[in-house]
């Protein structure tokens, strides 16, 4: 994390305060591999860090009218991934509480309640994409996505070469994007990479 933010840091949250998505993208890249190692130091869980990271993204995005007045880039983002784990880590433990007999009645703000509807949103429109997806590109992309088979794993299982397997995933991944786009949900296209590592 560094202690002062370039201009060039500092540019890209006032393009992104007035929508710009492309400034979003480039952001969103930038940060994800600092952001991976910063979150696994807490949780050893994948799910639980795509999590996080797709949480820290989406907040970014809805509170990006107050990014002009933000001094530090670095730790602003970093401080939000921070605060997603807590908020993680609060609701597995009410969970936990839960399925263990007892009754816990954390209340939610508004604001919380408005992302997770956003999150739950843009979670139905990928299964939507995907469900529309040829038969054999959704199977490639479903085996290496959900399954976590490799590209090599895959070719060896349906006997066609890794270069094949790759091109479809990244056809799939595509076609996503297009759906999430007609959607109306061109912003979080960057954000399907992340929902599918």
């Amino acid at each position: 994390m560094t202690s002062f933010p370039s201009i060039e840091e500092k540019e890209l949250l006032s393009r992104i305060s007035e929508g710009d998505e492309a400034a979003f993208a480039i952001l969103f890249y930038q940060y994800l591999g600092r952001l991976k190692p910063f979150i696994s130091r807490y949780t050893r869980s994948d799910d639980d860090l795509k999590e996080i990271l797709q949480e820290t993204f989406v907040r970014l995005w809805l509170n990006r009218d107050k990014l002009p007045a933000v001094e530090n880039p670095s730790a602003y983002i970093f401080r939000i991934a921070a605060n997603q784990y807590q908020q993680k880590l609060r609701k597995d433990l009410a969970e936990q509480k839960a399925l263990g007999g007892y009754r816990n009645s954390i209340q939610h703000t508004a604001d919380t309640t408005f992302n997770s509807y956003q999150s739950k949103q843009l979670r139905q429109l990928v299964q939507e994409a995907v469900s529309k997806l040829p038969a054999q590109r959704r199977k490639i992309f479903l085996m290496s996505r959900r399954d976590g088979l490799s590209f090599r794993e895959i070719a060896i299982q349906l006997n066609i070469s890794p270069k094949t397997v790759k091109n479809t995933v990244f056809a799939a991944l595509t076609d996503i994007r297009a759906h999430l786009a007609a959607a109306g949900e061109s912003a979080w296209c960057w954000m399907i990479v992340l929902i599918w590592l």
